[in-house]
């Protein structure tokens, strides 16, 4: 059947960049546009951090952010669907982030809300230049409106952690981890295959239209739920376990390589 749809993770899937993408990608996406794909990206990223993403692809329609937590009007960045947290759990993840060490930060309304300054907070912030606030009662204040809870841990540690946090939320919340020592809260259930689904369903796709590419635990529901679900080759060893197929690295342009053999 042929693929209506494709859902592209960005960092590490799409490019190692910031904002910017290949030449070679970039043109891949255009003519899968113009053969009548729905391009669609699936990104833990915000709005503000996807933007430049959107603009070098020349995208239009819907985009997932916050691992799946949200989907997203590009041109007006109008919310059309939101999973948030609740505030009980919010308050949870930072009470227990704060016990063990480990910066935790929210974001309400695309700012990005943290306790108290430090070094993982002002790189992040800078890479992608977005809007924060540093308040110190963060885990006394009742929020809404919140698509998710990024932790940050040492990448040495990583597995330790993530284990720690799944064992802590589960059935509680989602976790998962995206890049290096990211780990990922979002509402239990919600996961980019579940914002996939639903975004398929906005369009009138079946799941048998719809590929995905990714590289990451985040990715690995929505790589499963695709009807045709690809792994970049450096990806994560559990996530590639379940791709349909293998496609060269994000550096080596892979999702071209994807949408040229598999797609168009």
């Amino acid at each position: 059947m042929a693929i209506k749809l494709i859902a592209l993770d960005i960092d590490g899937t799409l490019t190692n960049q910031p904002d910017s993408v290949s030449e070679r990608n970039r043109q891949a996406v255009k003519r899968a546009e113009e053969a009548g794909v729905v391009v669609a990206l699936a990104t833990g990223r915000g709005p503000i951090a996807t933007r430049p993403i959107w603009r070098a692809l020349d995208l239009h329609g819907a985009s997932i952010q916050y691992g799946g937590a949200m989907i997203v009007d590009i041109d007006t960045e109008r919310v059309l669907l939101m999973h948030e947290l609740s505030p009980e759990v919010i308050r949870e993840v930072l009470d227990y982030s704060a016990s063990i060490g480990v910066h935790a930060q929210i974001y309400v309304d695309n700012v990005v809300v943290f306790e108290k300054p430090n070094a993982f907070a002002d790189r992040y912030i800078a890479l992608h230049r977005l809007p924060y606030e540093i308040d110190p009662d963060i885990r006394r204040k009742t929020y809404h409106n919140v698509p998710k809870v990024l932790a940050y841990c040492d990448t040495e540690r990583q597995d330790e952690f993530l284990a720690q946090y799944r064992e802590r939320f589960a059935g509680i919340a989602q976790v998962s981890r995206s890049s290096p020592g990211f780990i990922e809260i979002n509402s239990l259930g919600i996961t980019k295959a579940t914002a996939l689904e639903e975004l398929a369903d906005m369009l009138g796709v079946t799941r048998e239209e719809v590929a995905a590419a990714g590289d990451n635990y985040l990715d690995q529901e929505m790589i499963e739920w695709a009807g045709l679900g690809v792994c970049v080759e450096d990806g994560a060893s559990s996530v590639k376990a379940i791709a349909d197929r293998i496609i060269p690295p994000s550096y080596e342009d892979g999702v071209a390589t994807f949408i040229e053999q598999y797609v168009l």
